[in-house]
């Protein structure tokens, strides 16, 4: 089976490369009565990331993509394809909880496995830190589009997701800077993003 990786680095303003990551996250509750389950969040998540690859908002380095093929329940964001620091920005309804993926992968349980044992990062809001959530091994069906550029079939895909994530309460109507930290099977990707949020 394919696999599919994508991994999420962000450095601060004054941080170097030698930065600290924060230790693999305990696990948190599949779900709440405000959050999606694994199995959901993840197939909405990867649905949108398998756009083609000249619209997609996965490889977008701007953040122009950001606003197409958004689901109704949570307003998600992207890692990076290339190595190297990114940054974007992105306009946000106001009233959307957000989802990020610090590392994620769609592969299988035995790819889950080895993937998790150096899954780590952290992702801060205006400074803040916010709670991650531990996925393991999840089955999920997600829909891939023609000309994405993870080289998936069009069509619907039975995968095993796992990852690391963050799943953020609506932020407040402004300009906040999203920054996410992580790293996964020894590789690094920056991505840093300025949230206009309310914004029309």
């Amino acid at each position: 089976m394919r696999k599919v990786l994508l991994f999420l680095v962000v450095l601060l303003a004054g941080c170097g490369g030698n930065a600290q990551l924060a230790a693999p996250p305990q696990a948190t509750p599949t779900s709440t009565s405000d959050k999606l389950a694994p199995g959901e969040f993840q197939a909405r998540w990867w649905t949108w990331a398998s756009q083609p690859t000249n619209t997609n908002p996965v490889s977008d380095t701007s953040g122009r993509f950001c606003m197409r093929d958004q689901p109704v329940e949570v307003w998600l964001l992207a890692g990076a394809l290339e190595n190297g620091p990114v940054e974007r920005q992105c306009r946000v309804p106001a009233g959307k909880p957000l989802l990020a993926p610090v590392v994620n992968l769609a592969s299988d349980v035995a790819g889950c496995e080895t993937f998790m044992k150096s899954a780590q990062g952290e992702v801060l809001l205006d400074g803040s830190t916010q709670a991650l959530t531990r996925v393991s091994a999840t089955p999920f069906t997600y829909e891939a589009r023609a000309g994405n550029p993870f080289g998936a079939q069009a069509g619907r895909i039975n995968s095993v997701g796992c990852g690391l994530y963050a799943w953020i309460t609506p932020p407040a109507s402004g300009e906040h800077e999203l920054v996410i930290r992580g790293s996964a099977d020894g590789k690094e990707v920056d991505v840093k993003y300025k949230l206009i949020v309310g914004a029309d």
